[in-house]
C-alpha cells in the first residue's frame, strides 16, 4: 500500500485557464499560488499574458512571463515544465495564447510526456453563459482525455452556472466556486502587495467577510486536491494489478 501511495504522488500542473478577460482568473491563479505555499509546496508559475503579466507583477520571484506566440516560446516552456516535474506548477492562461496552448500541448503528445514524468495536468477552467465557452470546454476535453478538466464557478463574472454544460472530468471533482465579494471587500485584496496567507494569519478583530471568503476557497482546493491524490491511486493500483496479471500470463 505504502509502495502504491509513493507511486501515486504526482505534481501537478494546474492551468487556470478563461476565454474572457476579467472573470477572476488571475485571482484563482493568486489563491492557489498562496494555498500551495501555505502547505510548504514548492511552486514555480507562468504568466502566458505577455502584454499584461498581473500575475508575475503579483510574484515576481515566483511566475515568469512566457510568451508563446512563436514555436521556441512554446518549446521553452512545455521543456521548463517537464524539468520542473517535482514542483507545482501554476499557469496563468488567458483567451490570448488560449488555442495556441492548448494546440501545442495537444500536437507535441503532452499528456504522454507528463504522465512519464508522473506530472498531472488539470485545468480549473473558468465558466460563463456564452454557448462558445461551453463548446471550447467539450472539445478541449474530448483532446486531452489524460488532462483533468475541473470547472471554476465565479459568482462576480458569471450570474449562474449551467452544470450539464460543464461536467468536470469524473463526479468525485466538484465545481469551484469563487463566492462574490462587496467592491468594498475587493478593492483591499486588489491592492499591491496584498497576500491573502498574511491576512489569513492576522484576525486582529476576528474573523472578516475576507477570512470566510478565503478559508472556503482554500477549503475547496484541499478538497480538490484530497480528490486528485485518489485518482491517482486508483490509477496506480489498477496498473499494478494489470502488471501482476501480464507476469502470471
Amino acid at each position: 500500500m505504502e509502495r502504491s501511495l509513493a507511486m501515486a504522488q504526482h505534481a501537478q500542473l494546474y492551468i487556470v485557464a478563461s476565454r474572457h478577460p476579467r472573470v477572476g482568473k488571475t485571482l484563482l491563479a493568486r489563491l492557489l499560488i498562496e494555498f500551495l505555499r501555505l502547505r510548504g509546496r514548492p511552486v514555480v508559475g507562468y504568466d502566458l499574458e505577455v502584454r499584461e503579466p498581473a500575475l508575475a507583477t503579483c510574484f515576481p520571484n515566483l511566475v515568469w512571463p512566457v510568451d508563446i506566440t512563436d514555436t521556441r516560446g512554446q518549446m521553452a516552456l512545455f521543456d521548463r515544465i517537464i524539468t520542473d516535474h517535482w514542483r507545482t506548477t501554476v499557469i496563468d492562461l488567458g483567451n490570448g495564447p488560449f488555442d495556441q496552448f492548448f494546440k501545442v500541448m495537444a500536437e507535441i503528445g503532452f499528456e504522454h510526456e507528463a504522465r512519464q514524468n508522473q506530472i498531472q495536468p488539470v485545468v480549473l477552467f473558468i465558466t460563463d453563459s456564452a454557448p462558445f465557452t461551453a463548446q471550447t470546454y467539450a472539445e478541449l476535453r474530448g483532446r486531452l482525455e489524460q488532462t483533468v478538466f475541473v470547472p471554476v464557478h465565479n459568482e462576480a463574472a458569471a450570474f449562474m452556472l449551467i452544470a450539464q454544460d460543464f461536467p468536470a472530468s469524473s463526479p468525485k471533482y466538484r465545481t469551484i466556486r469563487i463566492p462574490r465579494l462587496s467592491p468594498i471587500v475587493r478593492g483591499v485584496i486588489d491592492r499591491p502587495g496584498f497576500s491573502f496567507a498574511a491576512y489569513m494569519a492576522k484576525q486582529p478583530g476576528g474573523p472578516t467577510e475576507v477570512h470566510s471568503w478565503i478559508a472556503e476557497i482554500f477549503g475547496e482546493f484541499r478538497e480538490l486536491e484530497l480528490q486528485l491524490l485518489v485518482g491517482q491511486l486508483e490509477s496506480s493500483l489498477r496498473g499494478s494489478g494489470k502488471d501482476k496479471v501480464r507476469q502470471i500470463g
